[in-house]
């Protein structure tokens, strides 16, 4: 029974480390969009394709969809 509550704490642990993971990947993905969007805008020449963006932003949306979901399920 005393296994019970580090075993909880291990999993919160976890579930932290994951956390952090999704937000942080989501950042760069962010920066990355940034930096794409602004070169579009800054540089005439330097045309971005919906190929490209699309998928940075369907990443990004997917892992703050994870921790989303995970907040509202109580896991983190």
């Amino acid at each position: 029974m005393g296994d019970e509550r580090g075993d909880d704490a291990a999993q919160r642990r976890r579930a932290d480390v994951y956390s952090s993971a999704r937000i942080g990947a989501a950042a760069a993905l962010t920066i990355v969009l940034v930096v794409l969007l602004v070169l579009d805008v800054a540089v005439p020449d330097y045309d971005i394709s919906p190929g490209i963006l699309l998928p940075f932003l369907g990443a990004i949306l997917a892992l703050l969809g994870l921790e989303a979901l995970a907040f509202w399920r109580g896991v983190r």
